[in-house]
């Protein structure tokens, strides 16, 4: 029997009724870093738009970030250090000598030395997994090179593709959609279709 989601009540037990496989991305180890301050030089691939002097606004990241150059050395049981980069594309907004607004992307790279346990040699395969959140409204242009001091959260994952057995009370049950009406309509909706006294 479908069931509703939400918080259980009573005997967690009942309802139960099958012992399903799921396929999921299961993190064996994972950690977070807050950076504050953390200065970084850019660079841009392509020509700035604008008329220089170029004045700076904000930057932010805009898309997953990559790992690359991954080293994995163990150290003990399942311990391993992790060296690598992580690449992670930014937005870049600025003005230029008029007053135009501007952005342009580019990549900060972040070298990492860390220490995460691993799974098992096993013929699933591991994958590490940076999410990247970079923030900065400070920052100078020198020509078209652009330093900046930002705020970085990095999270790092280690997952792997498993199938998992798990207890389940069955499929979920979906309320209905509850549609949005204004006071104006509301009150329309309300009203008889036909007067109630002739």
């Amino acid at each position: 029997m479908a069931q509703k989601a939400g918080s259980i009540r009573g005997n967690a037990l009942c309802g139960l009724n099958e012992r399903i496989c799921i396929n999921v991305r299961k993190i064996f180890d994972g950690c977070i870093t807050r950076y504050s301050d953390r200065t970084f030089t850019l660079t841009f691939d392509d020509e700035l738009d604008g008329v220089e002097p170029f004045s700076y606004v904000e930057t932010r990241s805009s898309g997953p970030s990559v790992v690359e150059n991954l080293v994995v050395t163990s150290i003990e049981e399942n311990r391993n250090r992790i060296q690598m980069d992580v690449i992670t594309p930014v937005t870049v907004t600025y003005t230029d000598a008029n007053g135009t607004p501007f952005t342009a992307t580019t990549t900060v790279t972040i070298p990492r030395d860390i220490i995460l346990n691993l799974p098992e040699n096993s013929l699933s395969s591991y994958v590490i997994e940076v999410t990247t959140n970079l923030a900065s409204t400070i920052g100078a242009f020198d020509g078209e090179t652009l330093t900046i001091t930002a705020c970085v959260v990095q999270i790092i994952r280690v997952l792997i593709n498993v199938d998992i057995l798990i207890p389940s009370y069955g499929y979920c049950e979906y309320p209905s959609c509850e549609e949005y009406s204004d006071e104006i309509c509301r009150e329309l909706f309300n009203l008889p279709i036909f007067p109630t006294t002739t």
